[in-house]
């Protein structure tokens, strides 16, 4: 999720290229799917939203199947915990 100790945008003022000012219109108004270009927007940004969160979801599952696929979880010998102890104090 965001970093919260960013600044907090609450209002956005944009131009846009005549095409994507077009598809905005066609977008928003009576009878249209969004009632405003902000109620467009916000729904844009939603989604957008979602899309990478459920991106970073399916990189951190798919990082714990490769580690229980890669990694040995045979019985820890002496010497290993030796190592681990060594480790530690370092």
């Amino acid at each position: 999720m965001a970093d919260t100790s960013q600044k907090m945008v609450k209002r956005l003022n944009t131009t846009l290229p005549d095409p994507l000012a077009l598809y905005v219109g066609e977008m928003t108004g009576k009878g249209s799917l969004y009632e405003t270009p902000s109620e467009f927007i916000r729904d844009l940004v939603r989604r957008h939203m979602e899309r990478t969160l459920e991106h970073e979801s399916k990189d951190i599952r798919a990082m714990l199947v490769q580690s229980v696929q890669e990694n040995d979880y045979s019985d820890w010998t002496d010497t290993d915990l030796a190592d681990a102890r060594k480790a530690a104090v370092e």
